[in-house]
C-alpha cells in the first residue's frame, strides 16, 4: 500500500490476517519442486545437480525465513521462537559450508556416495528444524488468538474437572537406566475447537492435520522406527528415580543421569549376559559388590557402556565430573569412539551379537549426549566440539535411528551457540525440576523488633540482641540468617568450588581467582557467625543474660535446622559447646527443652564420629532448598584427596589404574552442593540482612588461635 507522498506503508500483521493452517507448498512452491529433484540425486549420483539445487533450496529457505518476519513482534521475540529460528539458521549454515567444499572432479563412486549422503543428512536436519520452527510459530499464534465466545447458557453450567491424565509409557524393569522422565520440555497446547451449531456439525479434522502439508517435504524417504508393542522405547534421554513427595517439597533423583532429559531406546530384545572382556582381568578391579574401584580409561568406558554398570548408579556422575583430573577431553572422546567400534564377543549367535553391539553403541551415544547436555565445560572441552559433530553426522546418523543423532546434534548446537557461557545444564535442570514442585509462596515473619526504624536507617548501635528472644524474634533471625548466607552461597558454581578446595589444602594466602574469592567470602561469614555467637556469650554482663542468650541461640539453631539451614544450625550449636566458651557457662542451668535441643543437634552434627553420616544422609535425601556448611565439603574433599589418583592392580604389581575411590567422595560433594542451589522461598527483610552484614563483618578476619585468645581474655 502506498501513500500520496510515495512512501511505502507497511500494515502491521495481526493474528487474524494469518491463516493458521499455513500452506507451505502453495506459498512457496519452489521449495517443493526443489525437494522433489533433490530426492532423485541419491539414485543418479549427479554432483552437478546437487551443487546446483542446494543453493536454490537455501534461497527458498531464506525466503521462508524472511516471510516469517511479518509475524507480530511479540511472537518473534519469544524464547521458543528465537531458539527454533536459530536452529534453522545453524543447519542452514552447516549445509552452505558443506556444499561449498563439494567439487565436480570426484571420480570414486564411494566418495560420491559419501558426499551425497552427508548432504542429504544436512538437508534432512534443515527440513526437520524448519518443521519445528513452523510448529512453534503456529503454537505461539494460537496463544495470541482470543478464546471463542461461550455458547448460550454456558455460564449456568460448571465445567467438569478432568481428572484423567495421560498414561505413562511402560518402564522396563531390567535397568535403572531405562526409567524416563521429562522435565525440560513442555507439551504444546492444541488449538481449541471452534464453537458450532449442532445442526451444522460436520466431521472435524484432528488439530495436527494443519501441519500435514509439511510431511512430504522430508528429504529422505525412510521407514519410520516404530517401537514394538510393550517396549519401553521412548523419544527421550535420561532415566530417573521415582519422585516422592514429602510435605511441600519434592525428592528428585540423586544421580545426574536420572534427572533431566530422555533418550531414545530402540532395543527390543533383552541384552544377553556375556563373558567379561579379556582385558578386564588386568585393567579393572571391583569390590565384592561389583562396584569398580580401579580401572584404565578404556576399561572404565567399556564398563559404563555395558550391563555390568547397572548396579553402580554413581559411575556416570563420577566419570564426567572427574575425568578431566586423570585424562583429557580428547583422550576420553577417543576412548568412546574405540568402544563404539568394538566388535561383540566371538561365539555369540548372530542375533545376540547384533543386540550386544547395538546396546554398546546406544550407551555410547547416550553418554556422549550426557557429556554435552549436562557436563560440558567449554573452556576445557572445546577441542572436541568439531570431532563430536563430525562423529554424530557421519557415524551415529548411519548406524542408529535418526532421533539418537539428532539429540546429540541439537545439544552440540546449543553449546556452540552459547560459546564460552555454554556450560552443561546440570545445575539449572536440577534446580528447575525441584522448583516446579516446591511451594511458591514465600515464608514471611510479621514480627518486628523495637529498633526497626533505627535499623532501617542503618543505625545498629542501639540493637539489643535479647530483644529478639521471643518466638517471633527467633523466626525472624532464622529466616533472614538463612537467606543472608544462602545469597553468599549461591554465587559460586559447585564444581568450581570443589576444584578450588582440592588445590587449596590449607593455603592461607589471599585468593586470586573469582571462585576462590567467592568461596572464601562465604566461609568467612560462616566463621564470623561462629565467632559472633561465642563472643556474645562471653561478653554477656550477667549470668541471667548469658542464660537467655544461650537459650535464644539454641532456639534459632533449631529453627535453622528445621528449615534445612544446616550451615547456621551447625555453627551456632557448636559455638555453644566450644571448650573456650564452657568456662563462661559453668553454673548456668538451661531448661530441659533447650538441653534436648542441644543434645539433638550435637548428635546430628558430631555424634559417633562417623564422617557426619546423619548430616550427609540429610543432604542426600533432601532435594529441596537447603544450605550446607563448607566444613562438611572440606572434609569430604580431603578424604578423597587422601589417596593418590592412581594405584596398581592388586594382581598386577607395577600397573597404573585410575583410583575411583579418590573420586567418589569428590563427586558426592559436587552433587550435594548442586542440589543445595534450589532457592529458599523467604521474604527478604533488608534491614535485618544489613544488620547481619554489619555484626558479622568484624569477626571474619583473624585466625582461630587469635579468637580463642580473645575469648579467654574476657574470662
Amino acid at each position: 500500500m502506498s501513500t500520496e507522498s510515495g512512501e511505502a506503508v507497511i500494515t502491521p500483521i495481526t493474528t487474524s490476517s494469518i491463516p493458521l493452517p499455513f500452506n507451505l507448498e502453495k506459498s512457496f512452491p519452489a521449495i517443493s519442486t526443489t525437494i522433489s529433484l533433490l530426492q532423485k540425486v541419491p539414485e543418479t549420483k549427479d554432483l552437478d545437480a546437487l551443487r546446483a539445487l542446494v543453493p536454490v533450496f537455501i534461497s527458498c529457505l531464506n525466503s521462508i525465513l524472511d516471510a516469517m518476519e511479518r509475524l507480530p513482534k511479540e511472537i518473534r521475540t519469544g524464547y521458543n521462537y528465537l531458539h527454533a529460528e536459530s536452529t534453522v539458521a545453524f543447519f542452514r549454515a552447516m549445509l552452505e559450508g558443506h556444499i561449498k567444499e563439494v567439487t565436480v572432479d570426484v571420480q570414486s563412486d564411494a566418495k560420491r556416495t559419501e558426499i551425497i549422503d552427508k548432504t542429504m543428512q544436512f538437508l534432512d536436519a534443515c527440513m526437520s528444524a524448519t518443521k519445528d520452527f513452523f510448529q512453534v510459530a503456529a503454537h505461539e499464534l494460537i496463544q495470541l488468538k482470543p478464546l471463542p465466545s461461550p455458547p448460550p447458557g454456558a455460564d449456568q453450567e460448571e465445567p467438569e474437572e478432568n481428572t484423567e491424565e495421560a498414561s505413562e509409557p511402560p518402564v522396563s524393569s531390567s535397568s535403572a537406566e531405562d526409567k524416563l522422565l521429562v522435565t525440560n520440555q513442555q507439551t504444546q497446547s492444541e488449538k481449541p475447537p471452534p464453537a458450532h451449531d449442532v445442526a451444522d456439525e460436520q466431521p472435524q479434522k484432528h488439530p495436527w492435520l494443519k501441519f500435514s502439508l509439511l510431511r512430504p517435504l522430508s528429504i529422505r524417504r525412510k521407514k519410520k522406527n516404530v517401537p514394538p508393542e510393550g517396549s519401553s522405547g521412548s523419544s527421550t534421554l535420561v532415566d530417573s528415580d521415582p519422585i516422592r513427595l514429602k510435605g511441600d517439597y519434592v525428592h528428585v533423583s540423586t544421580t545426574i543421569r536420572s534427572s533431566i532429559v530422555q533418550f531414545p531406546d530402540f532395543i527390543k530384545d533383552p541384552i544377553p549376559n556375556t563373558l567379561p572382556h579379556v582385558e578386564d582381568a588386568t585393567e579393572i578391579w571391583k569390590d565384592r559388590n561389583g562396584i569398580v574401584e580401579l580401572a584404565t580409561l578404556r576399561a572404565l568406558v567399556r564398563y559404563m557402556t555395558s550391563t555390568a554398570s547397572r548396579s553402580d548408579v554413581e559411575i556416570t556422575d563420577i566419570f564426567f565430573l572427574c575425568f578431566r583430573f586423570f585424562s583429557t577431553p580428547t583422550e576420553a572422546f577417543r576412548a568412546f569412539v574405540e568402544r563404539y567400534d568394538e566388535k561383540p564377543p566371538k561365539g555369540l549367535p548372530p542375533a545376540e551379537a547384533s543386540t550386544v553391539s547395538l546396546y554398546a553403541k546406544m550407551r555410547t551415544a547416550k553418554l556422549l549426549f550426557l557429556w554435552v547436555e549436562l557436563h560440558w565445560r567449554p573452556e576445557e572441552d572445546g577441542d572436541v566440539l568439531t570431532p563430536l559433530m563430525e562423529f554424530a553426522f557421519t557415524r551415529l546418523s548411519k548406524d542408529l535411528p535418526k532421533e539418537v543423532s539428532l539429540k546429540l546434534v541439537t545439544a552440540l548446537h546449543d553449546r556452540a551457540c552459547a560459546g564460552e557461557m555454554g556450560r552443561g545444564m546440570r545445575v539449572e535442570r536440577t534446580v528447575a525440576h525441584a522448583e516446579s514442585k516446591i511451594r511458591s509462596d514465600p515464608l514471611i515473619c510479621t514480627w518486628e523488633p523495637k529498633e526497626k526504624k533505627a535499623m532501617a536507617r542503618g543505625d545498629f548501635s542501639k540493637v539489643n540482641l535479647l530483644n529478639f528472644n521471643v518466638p517471633g524474634g527467633h523466626s525472624l533471625l532464622a529466616l533472614q540468617l538463612t537467606l543472608f548466607l544462602w545469597e553468599k552461597y549461591r554465587v559460586f558454581k559447585p564444581e568450581d568450588a570443589v576444584r578450588h578446595l582440592m588445590v587449596r589444602k590449607g593455603d592461607t594466602t589471599a585468593p586470586t581467582t573469582e571462585v576462590a574469592c567467592q568461596v572464601t567470602e562465604f566461609m568467612s561469614f560462616e566463621k564470623g557467625l561462629h565467632r559472633w555467637v561465642m563472643d556474645s556469650l562471653a561478653s554477656a554482663p550477667t549470668t541471667d543474660a548469658r542464660t537467655e542468650l544461650i537459650e535464644m541461640f539454641l532456639d534459632v539453631a533449631q529453627h535453622c535446622h528445621e528449615m534445612r539451614n544446616y550451615s547456621a544450625s551447625c555453627l551456632i550449636s557448636l559455638a555453644c559447646d566450644r571448650p573456650s566458651v564452657l568456662p563462661f557457662l559453668s553454673g548456668i542451668k538451661i531448661s530441659g527443652k533447650h538441653e534436648k535441643i542441644k543434645a539433638t543437634l550435637s548428635e546430628f552434627y558430631t555424634g559417633g564420629n562417623s564422617h557426619f553420616r546423619a548430616y550427609k544422609d540429610a543432604l542426600q535425601d533432601c532435594h529441596c532448598a537447603a544450605l550446607p556448611g563448607m566444613m562438611l565439603f572440606i572434609g569430604e574433599v580431603a578424604r578423597g584427596c587422601g589417596s593418590g589418583p592412581y594405584e596398581a592392580h592388586p594382581l598386577v604389581p607395577g600397573s597404573r589404574l585410575i583410583n575411583l575411590r579418590r573420586y567418589r567422595p569428590i563427586t558426592w560433594a559436587v552433587r550435594a552442593m548442586e542440589r543445595c542451589h534450589v532457592p529458599f522461598k523467604i521474604h527478604r527483610v533488608d534491614y535485618v540482612c544489613n544488620w547481619f552484614e554489619h555484626v558479622l563483618t568484624p569477626f571474619r578476619e583473624g585466625t582461630e588461635i587469635e579468637w580463642e585468645n580473645r575469648i579467654h581474655a574476657k574470662w
